[in-house]
């Protein structure tokens, strides 16, 4: 039987090394780098555009108030959790995919050796009248990211799945999958710091006044799939917690500084509002050099069985805090001055 091969936002049949597509549907939105204040933003992976929506797979949604632009919500290298690799959603009634497989099917002349292979495979689902008469429906595997899973390659393409009954394989989409889809699909807003004086205006000895301009809110985002009388979602929500900034250099005093976040002022505040960060830096960058001032926020990540980011949040599986980080370029100067008797 042809197995499946791992494609972005596609299904498809793979043949020991033919790829032949069936059907397409929209790829994720990449979003742009920069968050407007001269710093660098790490932009790794698709994510949904602020307040629009995207499409996986075939017929789950994401959507949320995730920025177009930041940090994406990677997990710490020992968390215990990855995103899906794959899995099966609803896709056909027995009747549509009859006619999804004789419509849709490859030519022989695009299959070639592999051409009585597939078509061993049709006469498979032919025997079975594709179950026509029988209630349920049939389940199809699909794919998140673009590598190749060993696992998600031995599966079947589709699987039958009788109504009123869930699904026996356990890569069937359910709200802990999705909620691994959100997470993978979320991006957290760049942590909105700023220097005074400005990252090319620091001089040696002269106070650096890190401000927390403006409060931050909290991140969610949904996947769910409503389709053919499935209704299921899960939404995940990163709430910021701690803010830590750093000099860049240990020619600093203090090198870095971290405080909780609370929330106030309709978002997440920096918990006093005398808690700014003085830095002090003790020698000049050099000539022509630089320090990285960087900022980072972590959030506490939690999720919830439905499309609803206050509904009760769901204790397994835990997912990883997020890290959302800021870098700046800091030029530091020291003022020469001349004693006269």
């Amino acid at each position: 039987m042809p197995t499946v091969s791992r494609r972005t936002g596609r299904t498809c049949i793979a043949t020991a090394g033919t790829t032949v597509f069936l059907l397409a549907v929209a790829s994720p939105a990449h979003a742009g780098v920069g968050d407007g204040q001269g710093g660098t933003v790490v932009e790794e992976r698709p994510t949904p555009e602020s307040d629009g929506s995207d499409t996986v797979g075939m017929h789950i949604a994401v959507h949320g108030n995730a920025p177009a632009s930041g940090t994406p919500m990677a997990p710490a290298p020992a968390a215990n959790w990855k995103p899906p690799a794959c899995w099966y959603e609803p896709m056909w009634k027995p009747k549509a995919y009859k006619e999804a497989l004789r419509t849709e099917s490859p030519t022989p002349q695009v299959l070639g050796d592999y051409a009585e292979e597939y078509q061993a495979y049709q006469k498979k689902r032919e025997k079975q009248n594709y179950n026509i008469g029988k209630k349920g429906l049939w389940w199809s595997l699909h794919y998140e990211t673009g590598k190749d899973d060993a696992e998600c390659l031995a599966k079947e393409r589709e699987i039958w799945v009788p109504k009123g009954n869930p699904p026996e394989d356990p890569a069937a989409i359910d709200p802990q999958m999705l909620a691994g889809i959100a997470y993978d699909n979320t991006k957290l807003p760049t942590p909105p710091v700023k220097l005074s004086p400005g990252p090319g205006r620091q001089v040696v000895n002269l106070e650096t006044r890190i401000v927390f301009k403006k409060p931050l809110n909290r991140v969610s985002v949904t996947a769910g799939i409503d389709h053919l009388g499935v209704n299921i979602a899960a939404t995940t929500v990163a709430t910021p917690k701690a803010l830590t900034v750093k000099a860049g250099t240990d020619h600093a005093e203090p090198k870095s500084c971290t405080y909780n976040l609370s929330k106030a002022h309709g978002g997440y505040q920096v918990d006093s509002t005398d808690a700014d960060c003085n830095i002090t830096y003790k020698r000049s960058s050099g000539k022509g050099g630089t320090y990285t001032f960087s900022a980072s926020v972590v959030w506490e990540v939690t999720w919830t069985d439905s499309a609803d980011p206050d509904g009760r949040p769901e204790a397994q599986p835990a997912l990883p805090d997020g890290n959302s980080v800021y870098e700046q370029a800091v030029t530091v100067k020291e003022i020469q001055s001349i004693v006269r008797d």
